[in-house]
């Protein structure tokens, strides 16, 4: 039992080291234009093409601890928390799921795969557009 342990621990100090070996050589964005293009591409196609700022901020170890890691970071990668930021940015929140509801129907996922995502969501604290922000994003960012 321990020696998979043992495996596993290499394998994540493996990884962070060929990370920190790639991410020097990997040129970060900072043009307007091209991040608004770049989040859209992700949003609906699920398609990376340029790196930003935000995909920095994802911690894979922090994502790992919850079981529904696959499906929230997913949602990250695809910039879900980054649009749902913005677009409560200039709002204040109303305590609904409206502007998740919106996304999550441009991101063109199904009616029963958006009850499904929404459900995780709940679960994990996320009853609103901020308490997503608040609880669930915080799951995925940060040290």
């Amino acid at each position: 039992m321990s020696l998979g342990n043992g495996k596993r621990t290499a394998n994540r100090e493996k990884r962070r080291e060929l990370r920190e070996q790639l991410t020097p050589e990997i040129e970060v964005i900072k043009d307007k234009k091209l991040i608004k293009e770049e989040v859209n591409r992700r949003l609906v196609s699920g398609l990376q093409t340029l790196s930003l700022e935000y995909d920095s901020l994802f911690n894979d170890q922090k994502a790992s601890l919850n079981k529904d890691s696959d499906l929230l970071s997913l949602l990250f990668h695809r910039m879900f928390f980054y649009r749902l930021n913005e677009k409560l940015s200039g709002l204040t929140c109303d305590h609904t799921l409206r502007l998740t509801d919106q996304i999550l129907t441009q991101m063109q996922f199904s009616r029963g795969k958006m009850n499904e995502i929404l459900e995780i969501f709940k679960k994990n604290g996320g009853n609103c557009d901020c308490e997503i922000i608040y609880n669930v994003e915080s799951q995925l960012i940060g040290k």
